[in-house]
């Protein structure tokens, strides 16, 4: 069989019935001992049966390749992922550099920073410490302190990182509020000469946007040459965010007068702006607007953003509209903040005990939304359904537990309580 015919019955191949055909094919003519014909097949059948495709894995009669290997691990699910990696380094096959991206992905997706940074050690060891495809997987991730030190260690190997790079630090330091480290990456971009480019000058503000330093956002964007959505769109996040709801609403206007048509990120951060400085009426016309201009399907969180708005206006009557007009079940967040408005406001409408017991079915194990439930009782004069609340919490075993919050000093990381 020539390679022309092997290329030609790979590209047919649609479905599990002519899978199964071209593995019988492959058994006859013994190409299943080929080891680029077996990757090529495993990355074909990956696509069509995951289950298929690990049968014919597991039972070669080689050694699957790395390549073979990545396809699988990339194909599975976070901890299966995780398990064929084991496999792989049981049997000794050294990684390659698109091997530790697949892995340091699914462990920062799981949230196994331990693990990632043991993966990360295994990659310099490797000899993949300065490849950048491996590097920029370790910043999406999120490992805190990986992000100071490779950006370090890049300009100790007189490594130049590229755009995508700096995103990627960035983005990192946006995650982790670390304005030290994102500092010190502005200042690079400024001393190597590096040419700025929309989404590099997007990452840059928002950074300081989310960091809270919005002076140096706002300067940032306006002396940006190009804009997109999302630059306004985090510009008008990063204001809403730390108190500047005003001029919020206004970088929204000009938003639209320059021509950009907002889309459903736009109109979360303008109906939170509106929420927080108590811009009722503004709030109602951009959310009928999104609809009946934009054509923008309300998500939770707008429906969300619409129930804390009224909440905090004390227009109970109107949030409690919100919440039975929404097409889906309201989730815990919108259902906390109600009911936090109405004790705030001491009055509830509609159906008091609907609200509650929606609550603690969607979050049954959740102690806080027992707390509020049965102070809400209290409130309105139902102690016995409060008593009862309480006992049902304490013989759960569920326990409300105090708040809590990272902050990163320059040097260390420490949690504090409330």
């Amino acid at each position: 069989m020539t390679s022309h015919q092997i290329e030609s019955l790979f590209q047919r191949s649609k479905s599990i019935i002519h899978l199964l055909q071209l593995h019988s094919l492959f058994i006859k003519t013994a190409i299943h001992h080929d080891e680029y014909r077996l990757s090529q097949f495993i990355s074909l059948s990956s696509s069509i049966s995951l289950q298929f495709t690990r049968t014919i894995f597991d039972n070669s009669p080689i050694i699957p390749s790395i390549f073979a290997w990545n396809t699988m691990m990339r194909a599975y699910s976070q901890v299966e992922s995780l398990k064929l990696f084991k496999q792989f380094q049981k049997i000794r096959l050294k990684p390659d550099r698109f091997t530790f991206p697949i892995v340091l992905k699914v462990s920062g997706h799981c949230l196994m920073i331990g693990t990632g940074g043991s993966l990360h050690s295994m990659a310099v060891k490797s000899g993949f410490g300065s490849d950048l495809h491996v590097n920029n997987t370790i910043l999406r991730i999120n490992l805190p302190s990986d992000a100071l030190i490779l950006f370090q260690y890049m300009k100790l190997a007189n490594e130049k990182p590229n755009s995508v790079t700096l995103v990627s630090l960035l983005g990192a330091c946006t995650r982790i509020l670390n304005i030290r480290l994102g500092k010190c990456i502005h200042s690079h971009i400024v001393t190597s000469g590096i040419e700025l480019h929309v989404e590099l000058e997007t990452t840059l503000l928002g950074m300081y946007a989310k960091c809270g330093h919005i002076q140096q956002a706002f300067r940032i964007f306006n002396l940006m040459g190009d804009k997109n959505l999302q630059t306004w769109t985090i510009m008008i996040s990063g204001l809403a965010d730390h108190g500047h709801g005003e001029e919020a609403v206004s970088l929204f206007a000009r938003m639209e007068e320059s021509g950009f048509r907002p889309d459903s990120l736009s109109f979360s951060a303008i109906l939170y702006a509106c929420s927080h400085i108590g811009f009722v009426d503004a709030g109602r016309e951009y959310f009928e607007k999104m609809a009946s201009i934009y054509n923008i399907r309300p998500t939770m969180e707008h429906y969300g953003c619409m129930v804390d708005m009224f909440g905090r206006a004390g227009e109970l009557e109107e949030a409690y509209d919100i919440i039975r007009s929404m097409p889906i079940e309201p989730n815990s967040v919108i259902l906390r903040s109600f009911i936090s408005a109405c004790k705030h406001h001491g009055h509830i409408p509609g159906a008091e005990e609907n609200i509650r017991e929606i609550l603690l079915k969607i979050e049954p194990d959740l102690g806080s939304n027992y707390v509020l439930a049965s102070s809400l009782s209290y409130l309105f004069g139902y102690c016995s359904d409060a008593n009862s609340l309480r006992l049902a919490m304490k013989a759960k075993g569920i326990k409300k537990y105090p708040g809590s919050s990272w902050v990163q000093s320059l040097g260390s990381s420490s949690e504090g309580s409330s």
